[in-house]
């Protein structure tokens, strides 16, 4: 006689019988099965949206960010023809003295300060930011037009820099619409930063020589006239190519003070590098001439020659830094470009041929397309469900950081001379690397991924801790 099975005596007097038991097993093998698909299907999406792409290839085929690079470039190419060209037109057709056109300067600037912080942070609020990028626009296309018509210095602050204050509020509203069109739709939003910040920086080397010839041959009317004609155009295309992009109303009426929250011990770490590192660059756009010419005694074609250079260097290195940020880290990239850029004012002195000088060219185009680009990102980062803010308070800090270099420039060359102008450039740079080191501890500290950047992001509509992107623990 067959001794009994522990198992089937177990069965018996639970009173499952065999037939249950089989149907049991070939269930589990069925959802084991199933999962090992889904599994297959999930892998294979993965594998079809890496073909796809979410970043440069995305651009020429989506109509949307084709539409923002579009939109990207005509403001950035009106800006540059307006700002390289408003000391010259202030000093001749209008008569202002120096001391006239650094007051100027200096109104214009706290104008946009405060206008982009106020714009910003009711953006925010507002149930499509797309109504601001078609207005911004056309006060500045206002003010160009102020600019071709008035010849009376009160009268041009009173218009021009009250226009272009409250117009250039518009530039920090494409990089916050850019960051909410990367939410809707699973993308990179650091890689799409960089690629605007690159289209500004194409601007800036094509605007200058354009505007200064338009200049020489038919004077500033038709200069100001074709600003205000390409940011019209601007905000008319808004209207044409950008769809709108609704806010969940919970979101907006939850927007609050950004130095108020979790975020706040990393706003007041990130905001100041981040007008140090804006500071250090117009500081060297404003001496490196100087320094180039009169302590070095080389001629001015040259100097236009370095700054070509330095800016078509700048253009990659922008893009392949959104490319490669989540890859590298995020954090980490600013953090090294802020040591680089110290040590490359700190030898700058020392550079005297004009082989070196080009040389040199290649380190601080690394350095500078980095801090131009990924701090953006990171303020962005560190206030989720308010891109306004952040890229208003990017814009401000740029602002800042020019009132502060024309002030650093300035007090140093008069006691120190032009040279001594990049040894306090290192030192900044130094300060601003600490500031980043510490940003990047206190991250760590609150047990997000430091270097996650803001990598595409699923629709789930809640936002990431500050410093982290919803698919940071993935």
């Amino acid at each position: 006689m067959r001794a009994a099975d522990p198992l089937e005596s177990i069965i018996q007097c639970s009173g499952i019988s065999c037939l249950e038991i089989a149907i049991y097993d070939n269930l589990s093998r069925a959802m084991v099965k199933h999962g090992r698909a889904l599994e297959r299907s999930s892998l294979k999406t993965d594998i079809s949206s890496a073909r796809n792409g979410t970043g440069a290839t995305r651009v020429l085929k989506d109509t949307t960010l084709r539409g923002m690079a579009v939109n990207t470039a005509m403001i950035g190419l009106a800006g540059a023809l307006v700002s390289t060209s408003v000391s010259l037109f202030l000093a001749g057709p209008v008569g202002a003295t120096p001391l006239m056109t650094g007051l100027f300067f200096s109104a214009r600037g706290v104008l946009e300060i405060a206008a982009g912080l106020t714009v910003g942070t009711l953006s925010d609020r507002m149930l499509n930011r797309r109504t601001l990028l078609m207005l911004c626009p056309l006060l500045s296309a206002a003010g160009a037009l102020s600019y071709a018509a008035f010849r009376d210095y009160l009268l041009l602050l009173a218009t021009g820099a009250v226009l272009f204050g409250l117009g250039g509020a518009g530039f920090a509203q494409i990089f916050a619409y850019n960051r909410d069109y990367a939410q809707s739709r699973a993308l990179d939003s650091t890689l799409l930063n960089s690629i605007l910040r690159s289209v500004t920086s194409v601007c800036w080397i094509i605007g200058p020589p354009l505007g200064f010839l338009l200049v020489d041959a038919q004077g500033f009317v038709p200069l100001y006239l074709l600003a205000a004609f390409l940011y019209a155009m601007s905000g008319l295309l808004c209207r044409c190519l950008l769809p709108d992009l609704p806010r969940d109303p919970a979101k907006r009426k939850s927007v609050g003070n950004p130095f108020t929250g979790p975020g706040r011990p990393l706003l007041l770490l990130l905001l100041p590098a981040v007008v140090l590192f804006l500071a250090v660059n117009s500081i060297y756009q404003i001496n490196i001439a100087l320094f180039v010419t009169l302590d070095l005694g080389l001629r001015p074609s040259f100097t236009g020659l370095m700054i070509g250079v330095a800016a078509a260097l700048e253009v990659p290195v922008i893009v392949l830094t959104g490319r490669y940020a989540h890859r590298l880290g995020a954090w980490r990239l600013v953090l090294g470009a802020a040591a680089v850029s110290a040590l490359f004012f700190a030898t700058l002195p020392f550079v005297h041929s004009p082989a070196a000088l080009l040389l040199s060219q290649l380190p601080g185009a690394a350095c500078t397309g980095v801090l131009l680009s990924l701090p953006l990102s990171l303020l962005q980062d560190a206030l989720p469900g308010r891109a306004g803010t952040a890229s208003s308070l990017y814009t401000s800090s740029q602002q800042a950081g020019i009132l502060l270099a024309g002030a650093t420039a300035g007090v140093v060359t008069q006691w120190a001379g032009y040279t001594a102008v990049f040894f306090v450039c290192a030192g900044l740079s130094t300060a601003a690397a600490f500031l980043v080191a510490a940003g990047w501890r206190a991250v760590t500290r609150h047990g997000a991924r430091p270097d996650a950047g803001s990598r595409p992001e699923s629709g789930s509509g809640k936002d990431a801790e500050p410093g982290t992107s919803p698919t940071a623990d993935r």
